[in-house]
């Protein structure tokens, strides 16, 4: 796959319809797949369908689009395979996957069902490592008030935790942060540092100062519910500064507690321009979160568009981006870091670092360049 072979495409299979790209996993996805398209990679796409339409912007951006139905049989959820992944089972798929002799890019565990299956023996196979699943799962569990969900996120999390030696079958893990990275090499020696694709293209910050507090997710999970609720029930109650929390589907017990504040409110199902918008104008963005896995994209959106950056402990973990934030460990210094930076210009100097480090972590086109240029020396090895 280097610039002189004919060999220039892979397949990539996607746990989802990854358009539009308005959640960080299929960010990640259909960022990675322009990213790969600008350096003369073409993308076959095969994505499992669930509430989402077939995309023309995906048929554009890949050389082919593949569509399976995801299967949501619920006997499935007494099986010792995960439910998440024995539903994205699909034969069809496997009959193209065998089609050529293209590497296949596997989208999260959730895909990986033909991981390892001998049709696939002489291709070359790699998986994106979204998260560490079964950590994810439980604490999926912890944040659920709902009793099924919650016994369901455990149950889960203990079939992930048993199918996970199942990467060391891929020729390479594409971890998306470096904690996660550290955590796959140890168990499986086969996890390469590919930092998360998104929207931004480096640093563009505005200097100067906004005149808002900004809290931005989906917060139609429960985790994100949760500190979202945390954030005005201990925190933003705490000052005066015009609060604003946009996302996606925010809960009724969300809407109910910023009702009892003047100076907080609800953008609730903003656009990605509005979004957009929204990070760039504020002066301080709020990042809350209990999950320590993975990579969270809208820490990258913050760094890569907005001001300053306030987050737990958990957002920054093991992302190498500690340096570019504010980290509260606890409610009174989420209050006192948001008062001093709301007094606190923006400047060009602290843009230019932000572009350093982020240079390292979450440039697209070097990450899309670590992709291919872990496929060459395979390939060359070969």
């Amino acid at each position: 796959m280097d610039n002189t072979s004919g060999n220039r495409i892979i397949h990539l299979v996607s746990f989802n319809v990854p358009y539009p790209p308005d959640y960080g996993g299929i960010m990640d996805v259909f960022y990675k797949i322009a990213a790969l398209k600008k350096q003369g990679i073409g993308v076959i796409l095969h994505c499992f369908s669930y509430g989402r339409s077939r995309s023309r912007t995906l048929e554009r951006e890949c050389l082919r689009v593949h569509y399976y139905r995801r299967e949501l049989n619920l006997f499935y959820l007494f099986s010792r395979e995960p439910f998440i992944i024995l539903s994205r089972k699909n034969k069809l798929l496997l009959k193209n996957l065998q089609a050529d002799d293209h590497p296949v890019l596997f989208e999260g565990l959730h895909t990986t069902h033909f991981l390892g299956h001998p049709a696939l023996a002489d291709k070359i196979t790699m998986v994106r490592t979204h998260n560490i699943e079964h950590i994810y799962y439980r604490n999926l569990a912890a944040s659920e008030k709902n009793t099924f969900r919650r016994y369901y996120f455990n149950t889960e999390a203990r079939k992930l935790e048993r199918y996970e030696p199942r990467l060391a079958a891929a020729n390479q893990l594409l971890s998306i942060s470096p904690g996660d990275t550290e955590y796959f090499s140890d168990k499986y020696g086969n996890a390469l540092f590919v930092g998360p694709f998104h929207p931004g293209d480096g640093c563009c910050s505005s200097t100067g100062r906004g005149d808002y507090v900004l809290m931005h997710g989906d917060f139609s999970t429960a985790e994100n519910n949760a500190a979202a609720l945390q954030i005005v029930r201990e925190v933003a109650k705490g000052w005066k500064h015009k609060t604003v929390l946009a996302g996606k589907r925010p809960s009724a017990e969300l809407q109910k507690a910023v009702s009892g504040y003047r100076h907080i409110r609800i953008i609730p199902n903003p656009g990605p321009e509005l979004m957009n918008e929204l990070i760039t104008n504020a002066q301080v963005c709020l990042l809350n979160a209990s999950q320590p896995t993975g990579m969270k994209l809208k820490l990258i959106n913050a760094l890569c568009v907005g001001r300053h950056v306030v987050a737990s402990p958990a957002v920054v973990a093991g992302t190498s981006l500690e340096e570019l934030c504010h980290v509260a460990n606890s409610t009174g210094e989420w209050i006192s870091h948001t008062e001093w930076l709301m007094k606190e210009q923006f400047t060009q100097e602290m843009m230019e670092k932000r572009t350093l480090v982020l240079q390292q972590v979450a440039d697209n086109q070097i990450n899309a360049g670590r992709i291919i240029g872990w496929i060459n020396n395979y390939s060359n090895k070969g």
